[in-house]
């Protein structure tokens, strides 16, 4: 299976999972239900610690250090996504 295919089997997997989304929240009607206020079981609910998150970023880069070496642009996009992640996690505690 290819990757534009896995990726076109997961966009009809959401859309028929918002689809059966919204046919269950017009059969419930305005209100909302309990559970759909909770938030997910796997979020985490306590606050996001820069660095926490520069030690685990720390430890999947060292697991992955071999490939970093060999391959230069997934160094490079390594190192935008590390920026990406901090960006975003300090922008959320400075509001």
């Amino acid at each position: 299976m290819s990757l534009m295919s896995e990726i076109q089997a997961l966009r009809e997997e959401s859309q028929a999972l918002a689809r059966k989304a919204s046919s269950v929240n017009e059969d419930e009607g305005p209100a909302v239900s309990s559970a759909a206020q909770e938030p997910p079981a796997d979020r985490v609910s306590e606050p996001h610690d820069v660095e926490t998150l520069l030690k685990e970023i720390n430890g999947t880069l060292d697991e992955f250090a071999d490939e970093l070496d060999r391959f230069p642009r997934l160094t490079a996009l390594a190192a935008l996504g590390v920026g990406l992640a901090a960006g975003i996690v300090i922008g959320r505690q400075l509001r």
